[in-house]
Parts: C-alpha cells; structure tokens; sequence
C-alpha cells in the first residue's frame, strides 16, 4: 500500500486566485505535496489550455467549481467540458456524470451564525440524490465560521487554533448516507478553498490564506496499490479513482508537522489488511487498529453510532461486527484526522 499526499479545491488566475498554475504548482512542491486539483469558479479554462501534467513531480488536475452566486457549489473533477452554473444542481451533478467526472458538493454547511458579514454559502438541497460525495471540511470556510471582526487579526494569527472541523450535522448527514448505502462508501475529503489573496494596506500588499498556508493545513491522504504512475493520464486516474471510491483520508498536517512516525488506521483479518475505502470480510481474528504519531483524542464510529471515545496513541479494538467503521482525532480538542470509512461485510 502506497501513500500520495494532496490538496483539493484551489484557485488559480483563471478565477479568483492570485497564482497562474505553475506557480501554485511550485508552491506544492515546496510544501511536500504530490498531487493538486485545480477548481476555477464557473470555468474549465486551464484544462482547455493544457495546464494538466507532472510539474517537477506534482500531478496537477484541473476540474471546476460550479458555483451559483448564492448556493450549491459543487466540484467537477475529470470533467472535459464547461458546465454552467446557471442550472439546477440536478443538472449539474448529472453532467459532471456524463461526461464521467467525479462530483463532491462543496461546503455544503457553512454557519448560518457567523459573527462577521461574510454570506455563508451553503448547499440548499440536503434530500437530493446522485452525488458522489461531499467536502466534509472546508479550511477557508471553517476558518470564516469562527472569526469575528472584533479579533479579526488574532483569530488569522493562530487561525489553526480557530478551527472547529466538520460540523456535527454534516457528519451526521454523511453517515447516513453511508448507512443508506451499506454496498458503497459515499466518500468524504478536505477542501483547502485556496484563493491566496492579495491585500493593499497601507501601499503593502499582504497576501492572506496564500498557497503554502493552505498546502500545509487541510489535506487529502489517499491511498494506491501502486506508486503514482510516470505517466500522467494514469496517475490521474489513480488520484481520481482513490477519491471516488473513498480511499483517503483527511489530515491538518498542521497537528502532524515534527513527527516522523505514521498515522494508520486499518483493518485485518488472516487474509488481509484493509483501510480506508476497503471491504473485508470479518473472521474470528479482525481487528481494528490506530496507530498516531503522537497522543490525541480518538472517536471510533460505527455505523454513525460512537462506540469508543479515548486518549491514546495507539489502540487494538477487537469483537468487531459488520458494518462501516470510521475515525476522528483531536489533538488537544483541535480537529486533525477524519477517515473515510472501512466496510467490515
């Protein structure tokens, strides 16, 4: 089993970004990561200028954020054409199926309570069917949650301490989901929502959430069989396979940076070990295990139900049942790991 560390939802020029895609590019591979996907607003320009490949070893993809004014973004990724916001979510979440991308609704439950005058943009339609997944944590829109203007520059100081992670609500939402679902994983992943902007004070221009914060915050972990491939069109559909099928898992490399030791959380049985977006098949020896790189709080879900709450760094859960298991962890109660689930049948 191979790792390949990446982050999703990020804007370059083509949209509201500050970076042209080489750049951002760059800024990627400074920060550690082996894979981005690129999600201008309301275009697909960069894919249609060729701006898809390996940059010095980071696989970039480009899909779209399709985002009506008030509501409903939704993230096309491995789509070939434009799809125009001005649909129903219907129409668009179809699309992206057509032209056989992947879709995931975007900050779906951005906080109707926010104490400053930034409009949440929240996805309306919580019934509607034919998705593939959701962007269970947003880094911008958690952030933007919890500031308030009165500390606007505290809170952007120790922003990763300002974090709350995925709202109870859209967990709950998303388990459900998978409940509902006992033959799939509806899967989950991070959004950075990078824009790095760009701020004039006082003839200074400050750029704020810039693309190295972002690239060391809330990111994707997934998961391969193989190395990613040499061959761009290949490693894209490893990166985009991963994420359909849930293999991944959802880290603020914020609460990991200083450890060198692993996080892991699997599955096994004689046959197998099984991670997250796996299936395997209970026999009188599986086993749950968790092994973090330093010690946190842990939260192990079964089937949307908690079913162990503990402080620890590594733990062995046994007399497991079927159904779909699931891990968060809390590094001094901040949000740092949330995993898509393991399918025990």
């Amino acid at each position: 089993m191979h790792k390949a560390l990446g982050a999703i939802h990020i804007h370059s020029t083509y949209s509201d970004g500050s970076e042209g895609i080489e750049t951002i590019a760059k800024i990627a591979k400074k920060a550690g990561l082996d894979w981005i996907i690129i999600t201008d607003h309301n275009t697909l320009a960069g894919y249609l200028n060729n701006k898809e490949g390996w940059y010095d070893g980071v696989a970039v993809l480009i899909g779209e954020e399709i985002s009506p004014d008030l509501s409903d973004h939704y993230l096309g990724l491995g789509i070939n054409s434009f799809i125009s916001e001005n649909t129903q979510p219907e129409e668009y979440i179809n699309e992206v199926k057509k032209q056989g991308g992947i879709g995931f609704i975007a900050h779906p439950d951005e906080s109707t309570t926010r104490k400053n005058p930034q409009e949440p943009l929240r996805w309306t339609n919580w019934d509607i069917k034919g998705f593939d997944g959701i962007e269970l944590w947003n880094y911008l829109s958690d952030w933007t949650d919890n500031m308030t203007e009165s500390s606007l520059y505290l809170d952007y100081l120790f922003r990763m301490k300002k974090l709350s992670g995925p709202s109870e609500k859209i967990k709950k939402w998303w388990d459900n989901l998978n409940i509902q679902n006992p033959d799939k994983i509806i899967p989950a992943i991070a959004g950075v929502d990078a824009h790095s902007f760009i701020y004039n004070v006082c003839g200074i221009s400050i750029k704020v959430f810039d693309y190295i914060d972002s690239f060391k915050a809330v990111l994707n972990e997934i998961y391969l069989d193989n190395k990613l491939s040499a061959s761009f069109d290949e490693a894209k559909k490893q990166i985009l396979n991963s994420l359909k099928s849930g293999k991944n898992t959802i880290i603020n490399k914020h609460w990991s940076k200083k450890n060198n030791k692993e996080f892991k959380f699997f599955i096994q049985n004689v046959y197998q070990n099984a991670y997250p977006g796996d299936f395997i098949r209970l026999d009188s020896v599986t086993a749950l295990n968790v092994n973090l790189p330093r010690k946190a709080g842990i939260k192990l879900i079964h089937n949307g139900e908690l079913i162990l709450e503990k402080f620890t760094q590594d733990y062995i859960l046994k007399d497991l049942e079927q159904g779909k298991y699931r891990l968060e962890v809390f590094y001094k109660e901040h949000p740092w790991i949330f995993t898509n689930p393991i399918v025990v049948q």
